[in-house]
């Protein structure tokens, strides 16, 4: 596994076709797709604390299930505070070939930091479904919490 945390601040050469989890894949030769839903939600009890909301704020969750070679490959869940996406791209479910950071950035919230976490564990049922995957297979868990100079 290569894992590169800082990719997602440096500028990126895609095309308007393509986001980056797209791009890169095609790349190589692999066929990638994606189903993109979205929906606002009340943030499950660890989103609000990460995002540090207040007990009635809701969000915003991109949900995606990206696909390699007609396989699912991974659950990629994103969740903004309402009030900072409510009107932008970010609410619709089609790919942002710039990045949602972009986008944050373009609505005054340049992303300056992040914490990553790494967890192995067994799946929820939500995930077993999702990613279709067998008894007994054991998922990893990226959890990145961005941060801005404006929050």
């Amino acid at each position: 596994m290569v894992f590169r945390p800082q990719a997602e601040f440096r500028k990126r050469p895609y095309s308007p076709e393509m986001d980056a989890f797209t791009t890169e894949y095609a790349a190589e030769g692999r066929e990638p797709r994606q189903e993109i839903e979205v929906a606002i939600v009340e943030p499950p009890e660890e989103v609000a604390k990460r995002l540090r909301l207040q007990p009635v704020e809701l969000v915003a969750v991109r949900k995606r299930v990206r696909n390699l070679d007609g396989e699912p490959f991974n659950i990629n869940d994103s969740y903004f505070p309402l009030a900072l996406v409510r009107d932008s791209e970010i609410m619709r479910p089609e790919d942002i070939a710039r990045g949602a950071n972009q986008v944050l950035a373009e609505l005054g919230y340049r992303q300056d930091r992040a914490l990553d976490e790494l967890y192995i564990r067994m799946p929820t049922p939500e995930q077993v479904h999702r990613l279709d995957l067998g008894p007994g297979t054991p998922v990893g868990i990226h959890v990145v919490t961005q941060q801005t100079g404006s929050l």
